[in-house]
């Protein structure tokens, strides 16, 4: 008898023989087989494109533009950048988006230079950092000037940092030094309490914070009125600038801007940097910066904020909860991620922005991306490639260069040379308190009354219904308004905004806290006579079924009493 008749008699045998031919396979091949599995594993795990890219013969990926068919900006600037219409290759041995966003973050492989430093104060009584690199600094021509005439006409560059980085992080340095070395004058706007400076307010930045972006550039608009200023904003900087772009419309003194890495909707980057395991060590190590960050200014959180919660955060979203909304006085942390996400301004931006995202960055999701707000504004083009990590985008065989500087770059060489750069208007710009900005929770349904019209209103508020309420605000100056959103940060020193709006609600109606009613009755005291008359004419019409009824069930049960008391004849 044969095995295979064995095996047919006995299944039990086929087991057995199957047992012995696994021990007769030596154990090296299974650690080769277990090593493969982990290989795959991880070669998919960390998101690895190398042999993706050794099938194409390392030639890269093509840089894929969006923007409107008849924008100016694409026609006139972009269409001649080379870097914007040729193909990006990641660095061979840096073939994954984590390698590139931890290479760029502890590595990076920086120039060296120093910054000349200049004390900013800001008009809440606010500290913080201006870090500049001059032309004449990395020109090698052996003259430096340590001063900028005013009457200068090189173009300025004001740099927004990304979250607790400084001027002093390696990507910071890549785009500073590049840019200098084209001929511009280079300044870094540090975020208060980053760059060596202690905060000097109860006022610290967040995701949303313009306030000091508006005054610096301001500031150096009027101090260097003959160079033109352009503005970079990396990931939260991207989305800082984004924003201010998008409150101030024609009003911004910008010539031309570039968006880096933003991440355009916190809410949505929230729930996608806590989705999978590597994500989250990457909330995790962001939470660390956050916590040392806040270590520096311990004072001063123990006091505005939850002390414990922030020593205890394990995520962004916990640190947020418990020391950025308290300290901003939002109500939630997702009314914070709303209020302070970039994406419903993107329409309102004037000035030409080149946005720069990868579509594989662990940090920034291509989910978030506005693809029509960008596809629909024609000041805006947005370039984005397969591959680059977060502010990374390494290219060559030594990683030596950051291809998203280089093309940010030549985007603002051309733009300088084009006549399609913005000049200043001033128009009315949208307000940080409008109705884009408003949370959920502050606007209630509310009662609109215009003469001759009763309205009842949602939460959402038509433009028309904006531009009354504004054009009636005007006339009767009495009309309670909101505080900005980058004024509500203050606590323990009132701003100007504040002050006024104080000052305000206690011209507009009885002293105290009103409460919701006496608001309410307080308002249709202010109205016409005709628009009482109506209101109460709706009132009656409205509830009459009601105590119609009522009424006739009370008259009915007195005539009974009285037929039955009345005496008979």
């Amino acid at each position: 008898m044969d095995c295979s008749e064995a095996i047919l008699e006995k299944p039990a045998v086929a087991y057995e023989f199957l047992i012995k031919s696994a021990f007769a396979i030596p154990l090296w091949h299974y650690l080769v087989g277990v090593l493969l599995l982990f290989i795959v594993f991880l070669y998919n795990f960390l998101e690895l494109h190398f042999f993706q890219d050794l099938l194409t013969g390392f030639r890269g990926g093509p840089v894929s533009l969006t923007y409107n068919p008849s924008s100016d900006i694409y026609h006139g600037v972009v269409s001649k950048c080379k870097t914007l219409h040729g193909r990006y290759l990641a660095t061979p041995w840096l073939s994954s988006p984590h390698f590139q966003t931890s290479f760029i973050n502890f590595f990076g492989r920086p120039p060296a230079f120093t910054y000349r430093r200049q004390m900013f104060h800001a008009s809440d009584g606010g500290t913080f950092a201006l870090d500049w690199l001059l032309h004449s600094d990395v020109s090698g021509a052996g003259v430096q000037n340590h001063t900028i005439a005013k009457d200068d006409t090189t173009p300025i560059v004001v740099v927004i940092p990304g979250l607790t980085s400084d001027s002093a992080s390696p990507y910071m340095k890549h785009l500073v030094f590049n840019t200098a070395k084209n001929g511009w004058n280079v300044v870094v706007s540090n975020h208060r309490g980053l760059g060596g400076v202690s905060v000097t307010t109860d006022c610290f930045y967040n995701a949303g914070w313009t306030e000091d972006v508006r005054e610096v550039i301001d500031y150096l608009h009027q101090e260097y009125f003959s160079a033109p200023l352009f503005v970079i904003g990396t990931s939260i900087g991207a989305n800082i600038l984004v924003k201010y772009l998008g409150e101030n419309g024609e009003n911004v003194p910008v010539a031309g801007a570039a968006a880096v890495f933003c991440p355009w909707d916190l809410l949505i980057g929230s729930r996608f940097i806590c989705r999978r395991l590597v994500q989250k060590f990457y909330d995790r190590a962001l939470t660390i910066g956050l916590q040392g960050y806040a270590q520096l200014h311990k004072t001063r959180y123990s006091r505005l904020a939850n002390w414990e919660g922030i020593k205890k955060s394990r995520s962004i979203r916990d640190f947020d909860t418990h020391a950025t909304c308290l300290v901003g006085n939002y109500e939630t942390v997702d009314t914070y991620y709303r209020r302070c996400s970039s994406a419903p301004y993107v329409g309102q931006v004037s000035v030409p922005l080149l946005c720069v995202s990868a579509l594989d960055d662990p940090l920034c999701t291509k989910e978030a991306i506005p693809w029509d707000e960008c596809r629909e504004n024609k000041n805006i083009v947005l370039a984005t490639t397969l591959h680059g990590g977060h502010l990374a985008s390494f290219e060559g065989i030594t990683a030596s260069r950051l291809w998203w500087v280089r093309a940010v770059n030549e985007f603002l060489e051309v733009l300088l040379t084009s006549s399609f750069m913005h000049k200043q208007k001033k128009v009315d710009h949208l307000k940080p308190n409008s109705a884009h900005t408003q949370s959920s929770i502050d606007q209630g349904p509310y009662l609109n009354v215009a003469d001759g019209m009763v309205a009842a209103m949602g939460n959402e508020r038509t433009d028309d219904t904006i531009n009354e309420t504004s054009k009636e605000n005007k006339d009767q100056d009495q009309e309670k308004q909101l505080v900005s959103e980058n004024n509500i940060f203050t606590s323990g020193r009132k701003s100007d905004s504040a002050t006024n709006t104080q000052r305000t609600s206690e011209s507009a109606g009885p002293k105290g806290g009103l409460s919701i009613v006496e608001r309410c009755l307080y308002q249709l005291s202010r109205q016409s006579n005709r628009s009482l008359w109506l209101l109460a004419y709706i009132a009656i019409i409205s509830t009459w079924p009601v105590l119609g009824s009522a009424l006739g069930f009370f008259l009915k049960k007195k005539m009974e009493r009285l037929s039955k008391g009345k005496p008979p004849n």
